[in-house]
């Protein structure tokens, strides 16, 4: 019997959530930080086919269940809480949908992601990028290391 083996990367530059979004800091004085998803969440769902950028109440989440998860918002909300819908990634094997782990502002969106969704999944921590934003009142260690990260995942 033969095993199939996921092949990911964790960088040690960024800091992650455990609903698998990576967070790196950009301008600590104006703390400011780029997000994205890990590459682990996009090396199972396969080839991202589509990026949506929605900032939503997380209960807005069972409203659209029937839309099975597909947000299409023309304008990203400039204000999310923590637990409000950052942005959702859909693969032809289905979609996932990521919230924030902290209330900020979204500063910058990557608008390269509309039309070319692939960068997710062929260079998430560089050009994969989904959004630039200053958290509101953030305890930075409230985020895991790439090893406190490995570790959950085992969990």
């Amino acid at each position: 019997m033969s095993e199939e083996f996921l092949e990911f990367s964790i960088l040690s530059d960024r800091k992650y959530t455990r609903n698998h979004i990576w967070m790196q800091i950009v301008d600590k004085e104006q703390g400011t930080w780029k997000i994205g998803a890990s590459d682990l969440i996009v090396q199972e769902m396969g080839d991202i086919l589509r990026v949506t950028l929605a900032v939503l109440p997380s209960d807005a989440l069972a409203d659209n269940a029937a839309a099975d998860n597909e947000f299409d918002f023309a304008d990203v909300a400039e204000e999310f809480s923590e637990g409000d819908i950052l942005f959702s990634l859909r693969s032809a094997d289905g979609g996932e949908t990521f919230t924030s782990p902290c209330a900020g502002k979204v500063l910058e969106v990557n608008n390269e992601l509309e039309g070319t969704p692939d960068l997710v999944t062929d260079d998430t921590y560089s050009e994969g990028w989904i959004l630039l934003i200053a958290p509101h009142d953030f305890d930075e260690d409230q985020l895991l290391t790439a090893d406190e990260y490995i570790q959950s995942l085992s969990e």
